[in-house]
């Protein structure tokens, strides 16, 4: 027979909800936010006895015909039953109490509240027996081993403990509770309990399942979980012959295993998956569960052991149970290995060993066995540092009270939790033209926030929904409901895309306006998400984490209309460190931090990550909101002693200035090479005048250290003509006349010795960028151009794609277009204002005239022979198709030397501004016209 679940009945106002059984099974009594208790023969009793306690009631226990209540003035109330007379006080508390527990063998009560502390105490009163106060946190719950040798408490600070009473220390310590703060914010109660008849086991929650721990060894024992579960599990409770387990999760799931046969009885679904508060088995082993829920409602399951049907259900696929016995014997170690499926059917090793094999297992034996607490896999080998968990960048942990859910270079979003668990939203803008703030009820308890210009995005895990609010326009809603089987881990918005990453391993791409854009298939478990603008980057685990360093890598996905390209880095950690932000800067590039405090950026024209903030220069902790490359800052807020800000008061974001970490910053050598590698590689708003300057001062430096081979090797890195002559002109006062006239000649060594390498060099950087698949440099990049000085030329090709735009149509006086009307040839427009920043800063001077280059075979201005014979091959294919390859590289360096343009002299500073007509006049026309012939030079000129 299947586990029914009988009608829900309104027992109590909306709140946290309690309720137990009487030890004979007879009654029902619950207590809820409303203050009062209500004594219940039956769940269809239409007119239960009540009785008011205060303003409040959050626990109540029945024990040898008393009832202990938790009130509202922090005190553990008695009552006599039935009559509801009051007999005493047990114990006080400075703060409310979160569960009052007992059972028929425990001749004590196990009490625990929000004050971070825990008791057991006499039902008589007086002093408590054993106080736990080692806590950091409100403490949860709490459960008493049956021989009252063990205590349980299950702390907000993230740890569950066990006590030994007698010594009154903790004997193991298990990581497996959701961090919170107060009592009322609590999702997971994590009430666990002990095995009713003897204690040897302990079963708790952990996240989606339910983890058996022996008593003797601490170690693991089993674990059950089911396909069907798909949030935290919340408590779990034994049956009162110890044979069945009963847990509940925080979408009212309720599910019932049995520990004898390995199978799980059944899974029922709440009606409207509220979180079960409370659940308590019947004293009469009549195979009934009573529960209430946090809307307080009261429910009941009948048959929930399905005697008649377990049997039928062995070989049906739901459970997942894995034993943790770390076992000696190889025969039995080969044939669980061999045994084991990737369906859900369970694996028992004590059936296998007793059925198969006739294997007789002591208990003291099988515990001793057991080398370390919670460890799945024994000792066959090295254990990993956990896989780092998902996250939101810039925001704060989830079980804070008042939190960031998003802080970057648009907004802040804030969400606030109250007392009885009701949630807000606010968004701030830092631009009020943007869009004005925003206030939202989180009625679907959203725990995930990603804020662009565009669009709002928030997401929760339970229920699967990403709900997104429109920035542009009318500032429509909009929301999706994820498939049943996938659940929300990270969301990422971008001006012009939406990311939202599963636990499915699939990353959803979405239009700000609400329409699925693209699937796509991760390589891993996803850590967390960014975008800008139609550009995501989505890092992920590439494997599994090693004895310290987790192993991350990064997709950078680029959307440009229907097309879309992709492309896979590994993701660079600090030793032991794990990523705490992933973002963009202002010009694109992606940035991370980890938890050491080093802040990298990757520079896709290059393909690789630099260190652009190092805790060696930033000893505080900070909480990243965003990079600029244009200002070279890093905005963030430094946290004295902490790892994140408070909300409450509104902390101020610093700027901290990039700096790369190069050896002997202290140095003023060290300083002005900082400089320029920054300036060379990242997108810099830098002076021509201050970058040849530092330059210079750099080469001084070398000059006065009398270094001439490191001066001479500089001017080659820079490769910049105008500093040749100020160079040389330094040089020679100093008197070093050797360097200088090295550095008259240099000019003329670069296109003597070089052209040769740039031919090399050009072919094997064109092979590179044909395998790269995002933002690769440009295929006319000059392999020669300076290492140092920025090129502001490199631009990320994803930018530069211009969107089609239809043509305007231009009405004519007769009201008809003339189709054949000469359109103004676009080489002759004027050059745009914003073109001119972007040049090389070697090449961009503000006394450089500007031409037009009517000829297809003369060099442009600063143009390199590479460029030009890339340019102009397939002209001189033709007009020379006789010659060989090597053969056309000669005559194409000989025709570029021929056809080259000399620089022309610099006008002085007091001349006046010349027209443009007079400046292509005044141009020298020899050295730009073709070669002529020796009679032409005695042609008539006409003088004007």
């Amino acid at each position: 027979m299947k586990i029914e679940s009988k009608p829900l009945r309104y027992a109590h106002a909306e709140g946290h909800t309690d309720l137990c059984y009487t030890d004979d099974g007879q009654h029902i009594i619950t207590c809820g936010h409303d203050g009062d208790v209500r004594i219940w023969v039956d769940i269809e009793d239409d007119d239960p006895n009540s009785h008011c306690v205060g303003e409040s009631a959050l626990a109540v226990c029945y024990k040898d015909k008393r009832l202990y209540v938790a009130t509202d003035n922090h005190a553990v109330q008695a009552y006599t039953f039935p009559a509801f007379d009051k007999d005493g006080i047990v114990t006080r508390f400075t703060a409310p109490v979160t569960q009052i527990m007992s059972s028929g063998k425990i001749e004590a009560l196990g009490c625990s509240s929000e004050n971070m502390e825990a008791k057991i105490c006499s039902p008589e009163g007086g002093a408590p027996l054993f106080v736990m106060a080692d806590h950091k946190g409100p403490v949860l719950s709490i459960a008493v081993c049956p021989q009252m040798k063990y205590a349980c408490t299950a702390c907000g600070d993230g740890n569950l403990r066990v006590w030994d009473i007698d010594t009154q220390k903790v004997v193991s310590e298990v990581s497996c509770v959701p961090k919170i703060n107060t009592f009322y914010a609590a999702k997971v109660l994590c009430r666990m309990d002990f095995e009713p008849k003897e204690g040897k086991y302990l079963a708790y929650p952990s996240n989606r399942e339910v983890v058996i721990l022996d008593t003797e060894t601490w170690g693991q024992r089993m674990t059950f979980t089911h396909s069907l579960i798909k949030c935290a599990i919340s408590q779990c409770r034994f049956s009162p012959c110890g044979e069945y387990l009963a847990a509940s999760t925080v979408a009212g799931q309720i599910a019932v295993w049995g520990l004898l046969e390995g199978n799980c009885i059944g899974v029922i679904e709440h009606p409207t998956s509220h979180n079960v508060s409370a659940l308590a088995w019947n004293p009469k082993g009549n195979d009934v569960i009573a529960y209430c829920d946090v809307a307080g409602q009261l429910g009941m399951l009948v048959n929930c052991c399905g005697k008649e049907t377990m049997a039928a259900q062995e070989n049906m696929d739901t459970i997942e149970m894995i034993e943790r016995d770390n076992d000696n014997d190889d025969i039995v170690d080969n044939l669980i290995e061999n045994y084991e499926s990737d369906d859900d059917n369970a694996i028992s090793l004590e059936k296998l060993k007793n059925e198969t094999l006739g294997l007789a297992v002591d208990e003291d034996s099988r515990g001793s066995r057991a080398e370390s607490r919670g460890d799945e896999g024994g000792s066959r080998g090295p254990r990993g540092v956990p896989p780092q968990p998902p996250f939101q960048p810039s925001a704060t942990p989830t079980h804070l009270e008042h939190r960031y859910m998003c802080w970057n270079e648009v907004g802040i979003v804030r969400c606030h939790t109250q007392e009885n668990g009701e949630s807000t939203i606010d968004v701030e803008f830092h631009d009020a033209g943007v869009h004005h703030g925003i206030h939202l009820n989180n009625y679907l308890n959203h725990t995930m926030a990603s804020l662009s210009t565009t669009v709002l995005a928030l997401a929760c895990e339970t229920p699967s929904k990403l709900v997104c609010i429109s920035l542009v326009g009318s500032s429509k809603e909009w929301s999706v409901s994820l498939p049943r089987a996938e659940e929300a881990r990270c969301v990422a918005a971008a001006a012009g895309l939406l990311a939202c990453a599963t636990d499915a391993r699939l990353l959803r791409l979405y239009t700000p306006r609400g329409t699925q854009r693209q699937v796509i298939s991760l390589a891993g478990p996803v850590v967390a998400l960014a975008g800008f603008n139609t550009t995501i980057l989505a890092v992920y685990h590439s494997s599994e984490p090693g004895p310290t360093d987790q192993h991350l890598a990064m997709d950078i996905i680029a959307m440009n209309g229907h097309q879309i390209r992709t492309k896979t880095v590994p993701v660079p950690l600090t030793p032991g460190s794990r990523l705490t932000w992933l973002g963009c800067s202002d010009s694109g590039s992606p940035c991370t931090a980890d938890s050491s405090g080093t802040i990298r950026l990757y520079h896709v024209a290059s393909a690789v990550w630099m260190p652009i903030c190092c805790p060696e220069y930033s000893a505080e902790s900070n909480f990243v909101v965003s990079v600029s490359e244009s200002t070279q800052t890093v905005r963030a807020i430094v946290c004295r002693g902490a790892s994140f800000p408070p909300t409450v008061p509104k902390p101020i974001v610093s700027q901290i200035p990039i700096q790369m970490p190069l050896c002997e910053l202290d140095t003023e050598k060290g300083q002005y090479e900082e400089q320029l590698v920054r300036w060379a590689h990242i997108a810099a708003d830098v002076d021509v005048k201050t970058a040849r300057e530092t330059a210079l001062k750099l080469f001084a430096l070398a000059c006065r250290s009398e270094i001439e081979q490191r001066a001479l090797e500089l001017m080659e890195l820079l490769r910049d003509d105008r500093l040749l002559p100020l160079a040389a002109k330094y040089a020679s006062r100093l008197g070093r006349m050797h360097l200088a006239e090295k550095l008259t000649d240099l000019s003329e060594t670069w296109e003597r010795e070089t052209d040769k390498l740039n031919v090399a060099q050009n072919s094997h950087f064109h092979e590179l960028d044909t395998q790269e698949t995002y933002d690769t440099a440009a295929a006319d990049d000059d392999v020669n151009s300076s290492l140092i000085i920025p090129q502001r030329v490199k631009e990320k090709k994803a930018e530069t794609v211009t969107p089609i735009k239809p043509v305007p149509i231009k009405s004519s006086p007769g009201g008809a277009r003339n189709p054949f009307k000469k359109q103004r040839d676009a080489s002759r427009a004027a050059h745009s204002p914003l073109s001119l920043t972007d040049r090389n800063l070697v090449e961009m001077d503000s006394t450089q005239e500007i031409g037009e280059n009517l000829d297809p075979l003369k060099p442009n201005a600063g143009e390199t022979f590479v460029d030009w014979f890339s340019r102009n091959k397939s002209i001189l294919e033709q007009q020379n198709a006789d010659l060989t390859p090597s053969e056309l590289t000669r005559h194409g360096i000989k025709a570029f030397k021929t056809l080259q343009t000399k620089p022309s002299e610099v006008a002085s500073e007091s001349s006046q501004k010349r027209k443009l007509e007079d400046q292509i006049d005044d141009t020298p026309p020899v050295t730009n016209a073709p070669k002529q012939s020796k009679l032409s030079a005695f042609a008539f000129q006409k003088k004007t």
